[in-house]
């Protein structure tokens, strides 16, 4: 009896659990054919992280090599200028001494047009080392028949930028005839301050406005070449590029947050803001954390580099996060 038993059992129960094996096999395979394609994919985006993180790297590389190159460049040419400094000033001392002994009745007849001749060249000479010592630190100038044509180019971290033209004439009286400066630098006033006494303090104030204002208008321009899906709706609040406004998006605690930013720069001859005011609607602490860590990149650094850097940490960050991913899948 028992034996009878034990053979319905096996003869009902045998095909069904061989149908279980056949069943438990085919979800293996698929989960196996799952698996293998969910470590494909990972293994592709890492591949493809590591990848950009390599160019933007050799990119900043480039960057740094090239910035390093003009900074050497710059040594050299305030070297050049300490030293026509140093030659104009020694012509000065020969003009003074010049004058001095005219003054004293020293030289007579002949002997006077001789040293008169002689101080009007220190004058040119005085003049042209003027102009090239300008011209190695952004401001060129020729003369003309009724004064001096001046160029002012504007520079920021080695890229050249805009250059600006004045006409100065020195007859009947100093003043400018033609220029090229936007009207919201405030050329009209560094004049009336400047101009009539000391044209080398006008030209280097002049300078200090436009060279900011440059940089300032190209860090913004740079602001708007980086893709919408990290920075968006950037707007300048004022011509002079004073009150810069955008938003950008990164990562916190594996969070995507948008924060919005506001660059107020405190000075027209400044470069770099004085206050970047950065605000979020979430106020947890790791948040308001990373907003006072951005504020003060922005104030130290160039806009552009500094987005650049806060880029470069939200991609290491995901970079890390995705290798830590593929460590839990194997």
């Amino acid at each position: 009896m028992i034996y009878s038993y034990i053979f319905l059992v096996f003869y009902f129960y045998s095909p069904s659990d061989s149908v279980a094996r056949r069943v438990g096999a085919g979800t293996m395979e698929q989960a196996q054919s799952l698996f293998r394609e969910g470590v494909l994919s990972h293994l592709e985006q890492l591949e493809a992280l590591s990848y950009n993180l390599a160019v933007k790297q050799e990119k900043q590389r480039q960057e740094w090599a090239a910035l390093r190159k003009n900074q050497e460049l710059v040594l050299e040419l305030r070297k050049k200028r300490d030293e026509l400094k140093a030659k104009i000033e020694r012509h000065k001392a020969e003009i003074q001494a010049f004058r001095g002994r005219e003054e004293a009745g020293e030289d007579h007849g002949s002997a006077a047009g001789t040293s008169q001749q002689a101080m009007l060249e220190l004058c040119v000479e005085e003049l042209k080392g003027m102009l090239e010592m300008h011209w190695l630190t952004g401001i060129s100038g020729k003369r003309t028949k009724k004064g001096v044509c001046v160029c002012i180019s504007t520079a920021f971290e080695g890229a050249y930028l805009d250059s600006f033209h004045l006409d100065i004439a020195l007859k009947p009286s100093v003043g400018i005839s033609r220029h090229s400066v936007p009207p919201f630098i405030p050329l009209e006033q560094i004049a009336k301050e400047h101009l009539q006494t000391d044209l080398k303090k006008f030209l280097s104030v002049l300078f200090e406005h436009l060279n900011a204002y440059a940089g300032r208008k190209y860090q913004f321009q740079q602001l708007q070449s980086f893709p919408g899906g990290f920075v968006r709706d950037a707007q300048q609040g004022n011509s002079l590029h004073t009150v810069l406004t955008f938003g950008y998006n990164v990562r916190v605690e594996k969070q995507p947050f948008c924060l919005r930013a506001k660059l107020l720069y405190g000075g027209v001859t400044r470069s770099l803001p004085t206050e970047a005011v950065i605000t979020c609607e979430d106020n947890r602490p790791s948040v308001q954390e990373k907003i006072s860590s951005h504020s003060s990149l922005f104030c130290q650094n160039p806009l552009h580099r500094a987005l650049e850097c806060i880029s470069s940490e939200d991609e290491t960050l995901n970079h890390s996060s995705a290798s830590l991913l593929g460590t839990h899948m194997f």
